[in-house]
């Protein structure tokens, strides 16, 4: 929009300019987004009705800053240089909304937006392709939100990206995480479950939707090919409701917990491990064979074994490798049965 000398005033309160002016740089302006004196004179006229000139915007300006407002004037023009929030603050009232146990989906959407409130338009949208699933529990990862700007950015400028993808490898007794190739990846949306951040997207040479969590990814860059459409994956012509993703995908822990030991089958199993016990799982080698000492919950380990059991096994407690037989023996039963 282009200021016009000849627009006609429209009859409101010259007195409410200066606040006006500062809700515009906050909604519009940061750092990478500075406004001109002329954007600034339309965004107020669109969006409140008052008509000010170049002077009154220039007196205003200079009015907030000896106010005590950070306002940063420069060749391109304006910005508000801080805030109530800094972006990494939000960045982390936001996690800890989207990974609190107490509040559902719907309620974490709009405290998340109120919190975004807070910064630029432009800064917003870091946060606009996330969704979360209703069980949660913390997850802490140093350039977990770096990633998350750039996956953002690539969903909304519907571009590829690529990427290493660090799983968990053998050295003796040590479980390492590093990456030995590099994934395109169409993106499509971010999800919070369990704490963590998962990236729900296509492995661009197949013709499916998948899931990779967050905070393995390293290297990441934007890739200038456009993304492929998610309608155009099996099983998601007419697309894919994310809120009904998010909560298909949850998984229910309990509180009272017992020690336990698994055998690691498959090396990429202790990605499992690590992912669900963190660090307070103990890897270690025995005859050849690579093992783990777990703390973990009596009822979900049970489900946890079985949902995982095709690349690791339960060696103890006994009681637990019992009940672990007769969800076999059932599922077998139920799933064997000859419908009459």
């Amino acid at each position: 929009m282009c200021y016009n000398e000849n627009r006609r005033t429209k009859t409101v309160n010259k007195k409410l300019s200066a606040f006006c002016i500062l809700n515009v740089l906050k909604e519009y302006s940061d750092e990478n987004h500075p406004l001109s004196q002329a954007q600034i004179i339309d965004k107020i006229y669109y969006s409140y009705g008052l008509d000010l000139e170049r002077k009154s915007v220039s007196s205003n300006l200079d009015s907030l800053i000896d106010f005590g407002f950070d306002i940063v004037k420069n060749k391109t023009g304006c910005y508000l240089a801080s805030r109530e929030f800094e972006p990494s603050e939000i960045s982390f009232l936001i996690d800890a909304v989207f990974s609190s146990r107490a509040i559902d989906s719907s309620h974490s959407q709009k405290l998340a937006k109120k919190l975004s409130d807070f910064l630029s338009t432009y800064q917003q949208r870091k946060f606009k392709y996330i969704c979360k699933a209703d069980q949660i529990v913390r997850t802490n990862q140093k350039q977990l939100f770096y990633t998350i700007d750039v996956l953002n950015e690539a969903i909304e400028k519907g571009k590829q990206v690529e990427f290493n993808y660090n799983r968990f490898y053998f050295d003796k007794d040590t479980a390492t995480q590093r990456s030995q190739k590099t994934y395109l990846i169409n993106p499509y949306f971010l999800i919070n479950n369990q704490g963590r951040y998962y990236l729900v997207c296509n492995l661009n040479q197949f013709d499916e939707i998948a899931n990779y969590k967050v905070e393995l990814i390293s290297n990441i860059k934007i890739l200038e090919t456009d993304r492929k459409p998610i309608t155009a994956l099996k099983n998601c012509e007419k697309g894919v409701d994310m809120a009904k993703y998010a909560n298909e995908n949850i998984y229910m822990f309990h509180n009272k917990t017992i020690n336990a030991t698994l055998k690691i089958e498959k090396e990429y199993a202790a990605e499992y491990v690590f992912e669900w016990f963190g660090k307070n799982a103990r890897f270690y080698t025995k005859n050849g064979e690579t093992y783990a000492d777990i703390t973990a919950n009596e009822q979900a380990l049970v489900y946890w074994c079985l949902q995982y059991g095709d690349s690791l096994e339960l060696i103890s407690p006994q009681s637990i490798r019992e009940e672990i037989s007769k969800e076999v023996e059932n599922l077998a039963t139920k799933y064997c049965e000859t419908k009459k």
